[in-house]
């Protein structure tokens, strides 16, 4: 019973490899070149607009004595803080023990924690600005 099993399972597979083979041979590419077509000339010329050199970018800079002392840059969502490497000795920089370079500071989440209290003060004033502005409460009989 296992014999015709088998036979039926190298004869079914025989079959697919040579119709594999059949699809292969008959993709040949021909020799003619393919049709190309023309691309007609629009008359409106191709321009260029330069992006400007910072776009919403801004920058603080403190100095201490003539010296930068810190420089923040906002620039697009991003905002970060550079600041020169600190001198402390005689030594120049790139020397062994001189200063190194210093990477800039992220600023990444900054939190207003008086923005309630703020908020509230405004409300009180503009409550007690609209107070003033109304008229009295009719008097009780």
């Amino acid at each position: 019973m296992r014999a015709p099993n088998v036979t039926a399972l190298l004869l079914a597979s025989s079959l697919a490899l040579a119709a594999g083979t059949a699809a292969a041979q008959s993709s040949v590419p021909s020799d003619a070149p393919p049709k190309l077509e023309t691309v007609q000339d629009g008359d409106t010329p191709i321009t260029v607009t330069p992006r400007t050199t910072r776009e919403n970018g801004t920058t603080a800079v403190k100095r201490e004595g003539g010296q930068i002392k810190e420089e923040t840059v906002h620039s697009g969502g991003s905002t970060y803080t550079v600041k020169p490497a600190n001198q402390n000795s005689t030594q120049l920089r790139g020397d062994a023990g001189g200063p190194q370079v210093r990477g800039a500071q992220w600023t990444v989440m900054e939190f207003d924690l008086n923005k309630k209290q703020k908020q509230r003060s405004a409300d009180a004033a503009a409550a007690a600005e609209n107070a003033e502005d109304a008229a009295p409460p009719p008097p009780a009989r």
